[in-house]
């Protein structure tokens, strides 16, 4: 086996497609190799701004030999009695480029069929390599794909040197008008020429020596150790956030980190606009005081070693002082102006051509809030009113004109300085939790309501006009939204009625162009929900038989489901329940197209089981309808429990399907009884025993 390298040099690439590129091509690579018969060792992905690079430690040099039979008519329709072939064997012959005389006949499913018997002899992988590889390098994932010159192909960004090696061997071929060699390039500004790679093995000791650090972990531990080098010498803290430092390590290839500074007044501005600033426009790492408070000082890594530091250091200073100063001047004059002032321009503001103005979604999400309180009995109806007129307005300040990142953080601020009630003013941030799948949820009962009542708008309005995501577009969020509020009604324990906020938001639409009928939205929005539901709980690593069980009732219902889920997953023996699931299907397939409403009449048992059921039924069902009643879903599950021994005593000695029409029918309706009592806890019809086991 030979080491082999293949490193795709370009223009630089913005840092979030690096990470999905690099594994995308490992990937293709893995996937094209095993199809190829080509053995392999491990793979070592690299990713930087101007190169995606994959090193194997071990490629086989040949294929593997494979024989591949094809099969062909059965042999009693391709040769006659005498064995002489006809013209079905002889056109198969021809079809497989062979002599007749080749043909073998060989047995598959029971029949006797004529085939042959091809010996493919494995090439150099050399060659298959100069095959694939061109290929893999086209098929790349990126969120954005570009042409250039005047070709066809399309990369990310355009591609300027290819690097393939097998062991010392360059692996001949052309992409993009690109041809393959050993030559790679080092640091724009620090490096001398082209960085010759003679062997796989050396590849990240020889980058290295051209100021190109390709191991991004080993970029990590550099900007780690310059972090711990700067906190001990200020005595300052810095603000560690993961996915700037992981953004950080994929714009730079020789990250120097630098301590800079700005003028303290700065410090009067809230903490959340000096962090944005600082992380989300320069890419700063900001630093903390031991108390806790942000100090005038951070940290940013250069994308080289700097002559003069201080020239560098002043530079991103003045960067940083002119994005500060900015953010001053919005503050003072954002709180100028009452938040709440703002709330009649916001019909000025289009939320969508066919939904209307954020002033229409802010008087429609009103109006769900106000629902919502209501039925959960939350004392914060007289509060919804002027939160509705808040949490959007401060998308007319200029501090979120300029900082869009910070729309909801603002609302709050501005409000909290112009004396608006703490828990109004909290919601205004907390309606936009979570901000992503796994973001923080809202605390207070107002933020839960608004958050809920906002998302939920959105998720009516944009069904109840037909625009619904499709495969993996999404540009309004629509999935983010709906798992944002399962997550808010799971985490607040809230017990909400989907249908009827669907029917609330659908006639709060009093704006909206070309509304479908509402039960055609209703079906659409309910399987949508229903979707999310089963991923989020599967996600968490719930059961998916007994998520399948109870999402009936999660879908309507979501924290009723979620009960009705916690209590199926406190069974103590698995192999218990899974033996009365066996028992309820037993039910279920004999009864499915029944109802338990006759009457069972006890005279016509002829069987001592028969009568342990019937009995067992009506002792039990009352006090089983009265816990489910109040969601005592454990207790109601203990109930169902107790009927495993006797349904499989009952269908060890009774026979359903009697000739007798009276029996059969008084069996079938205690049998019907039975099931109704397991569907009214989940459709256990759901459950795939074997997956239980």
């Amino acid at each position: 086996m030979k080491q082999f390298l293949l490193e795709i040099g370009c223009e630089e690439l913005p840092a979030r497609f690096i990470k999905p590129a690099k594994e995308g091509l490992a990937k293709l690579l893995g996937d094209a190799l095993s199809a190829a018969r080509i053995g392999r060792g491990e793979m070592r992905l690299f990713g930087a701004p101007r190169r995606i690079a994959v090193l194997i430690d071990g490629v086989e040099e040949k294929q593997k030999e494979t024989t591949t039979v094809k099969f062909g008519p059965p042999a009693a329709r391709a040769f006659d009695a005498g064995g002489k072939p006809g013209p079905a064997a002889v056109g198969f012959a021809k079809s497989q480029g062979v002599d007749v005389s080749e043909l073998l006949v060989r047995k598959k499913e029971n029949a006797e069929l004529i085939c042959v018997e091809k010996k493919e002899i494995g090439r150099e992988s050399r060659e298959v390599l100069a095959e694939i590889l061109p290929e893999a390098i086209g098929r790349i994932p990126f969120q954005k794909r570009m042409k250039w010159g005047e070709g066809t192909f399309e990369f990310g960004r355009p591609i300027h040197w290819v690097v393939a090696l097998l062991g010392g061997e360059i692996i001949r071929f052309e992409v993009a008008g690109i041809g393959s060699g050993n030559r790679s390039r080092g640091h724009r500004f620090l490096s001398k020429g082209d960085v010759e790679i003679v062997d796989p093995a050396r590849y990240v000791d020889e980058m290295r020596k051209a100021y190109i650090v390709a191991d991004e972990e080993e970029r990590s531990v550099m900007m780690a150790e310059a972090i711990r080098s700067i906190e001990h010498e200020t005595g300052a803290r810095a603000v560690i956030d993961p996915d700037l430092m992981e953004e950080i390590r994929y714009i730079t290839e020789y990250p120097h980190g630098l301590l800079g500074s700005f003028e303290k007044e700065y410090l009067r501005l809230p903490a959340s606009v000096l962090v944005n600033v600082m992380k989300g426009h320069q890419r700063y790492v900001p630093l903390m005081g031991k108390e806790g408070s942000l100090l005038s000082g951070f940290i940013f890594f250069a994308n080289t070693l700097p002559s003069t530091p201080t020239e560098v250091i002043r530079g991103n200073e003045r960067v940083l002082r002119a994005r500060l100063a900015d953010g001053a001047f919005f503050f003072d004059e954002d709180k100028k102006v009452p938040l709440e002032s703002l709330y009649g321009k916001l019909d000025a503001v289009m939320f969508h051509k066919r939904l209307g103005s954020l002033k229409d979604k802010s008087e429609r999400v009103a109006q769900i809030a106000l629902y919502l309180a209501a039925t959960l009995g939350l004392p914060v109806e007289e509060k919804v009113g002027r939160a509705a007129r808040m949490i959007k307005a401060d998308l007319l300040t200029h501090m979120v004109g300029e900082f869009p990142e910070l729309q909801g953080t603002m609302g709050r601020i501005y409000a909290e300085a112009q004396g608006v009630d703490r828990e109004i003013a909290r919601s205004i941030e907390e309606h936009y939790y979570p901000k992503g799948t796994e973001g923080a949820l809202p605390e207070s009962d107002l933020g839960s309501i608004m958050a809920l009542a906002d998302k939920l708008d959105s998720l009516v309005a944009f069904f109840s006009v037909g625009i619904t995501p499709t495969g993996n577009l999404d540009p309004f969020g629509l999935r983010r939204q709906a798992i944002g509020s399962i997550r808010i009604i799971i985490d607040k324990a809230f017990h909400i009625s989907l249908p009827e906020v669907f029917e609330k938001g659908y006639h709060a639409l009093t704006t909206a162009e070309g509304k479908v009928p509402f039960d055609a939205m209703r079906e659409s929005l309910s399987e949508f929900i229903a979707t999310r539901i089963k991923f989020l709980l599967m996600e968490e690593g719930h059961n998916q038989e007994f998520v399948n069980a109870v999402l009936p009732y999660a879908s309507v219902d979501i924290y009723d489901g979620f009960l009705r889920l916690r209590a199926l997953e406190t069974q103590k023996s698995i192999e218990e329940f899974t033996r009365l699931m066996v028992g309820f299907k037993r039910v279920y397939n004999i009864t499915k197209s029944l109802k338990g409403d006759g009457e069972v009449l006890p005279a016509l048992f002829e069987h001592e089981e028969e009568r342990d059921l019937y009995e067992l039924h009506e002792a039990r069902k009352d006090v089983y309808l009265k816990v489910m009643e109040a969601r005592q879903y454990g207790e109601a599950m203990g109930v169902l429990v107790g009927f495993k021994e006797t349904i499989d005593r009952y269908f060890d000695k009774v026979f359903v399907m009697v000739d007798d029409e009276t029996k059969k029918k008084n069996r079938l309706t205690l049998l019907s009884r039975i099931k109704e009592m397991f569907l009214l806890f989940g459709d256990f019809s759901k459950i795939r025993v074997e997956e239980l086991s």
